[in-house]
Order: C-alpha cells, then structure tokens, then sequence
C-alpha cells in the first residue's frame, strides 16, 4: 500500500536534479521562498505516492545518521545531521533501493522534509 501525500518545494523551475526536498507543508516550503541561497523564487506542487518500502523515515527513529549508516554500510558522516548528509549520498540511498527520505528539519525548525532520492523525478505544478 502507497501513501498518497501533496508535497510542496521551492524552487525556480520544475526541473530535478540529483535529489530535492520537498516540504510537507506549503507554509515550510514558502519560508524557502525568502531564504538566499536555497530554495527559489516560485513555489510548486507534488501529488506523489510513497511506497513504504522506498522510504526511509529518520523521523521514527532514534538515531537518523545510525539508520542511514546501516542501510547504506556509509561510515559516520562527522558533525552534520542527516538533513544535510542524505543529499550527498542521494546515489548511495538510490541504489539501496531508497527514492524518499523522511527528515526533521532543522530550517524551519521543527517541520518535516521528504527527500526524493529516487530515479523517476515527482511531477510538479505551479502553487497559484
């Protein structure tokens, strides 16, 4: 069974490359409307459905960068969270058989983040 979830990102074009994050409300995904160097100057829209089984969620879990490193066999990162680690390893994660990452957030603080790591890209549409 797949979850079906509307995910937002703020970006400058519906183009994906590598891995993106998507946040799981549009008010989290518009504070990166006004955040230099991230994000973007639009907002957009994904209805995407997430195979249990193709997500890692580092929310549930004690330890995120201990449940990276065990499903990857990756050595520890050193002083980041696993917000910032799963974006360099998007290609480890993908060939473990991962396309989403559920994380919390550290801007804004305290939201959720799906990091799609995976190979067929979420089709976006402009958030009017």
């Amino acid at each position: 069974m797949t979850d079906r979830l509307t995910l937002y990102r703020a970006t400058d074009d519906d183009i994906i490359v590598g891995c993106a994050s998507f946040a799981l409300s549009r008010e989290a995904a518009e504070a990166y409307l006004r955040n230099p160097g991230y994000g973007g100057r639009s907002l957009w829209r994904a209805e995407v459905e997430i195979d249990p089984e193709t997500l890692l969620d580092l929310v549930a879990v004690d330890d995120p960068i201990a449940t990276i490193m065990q499903t990857t066999g990756l050595p520890h990162p050193g002083a980041i969270g696993a917000d910032e680690w799963v974006p360099r390893i998007a290609d480890r994660l993908a060939d473990v058989g991962i396309e989403w990452v559920r994380v919390a957030e550290s801007y804004p603080t305290n939201t959720v983040t799906y990091i799609f790591v995976g190979s067929d890209d979420p089709e976006m549409e402009p958030v009017e």
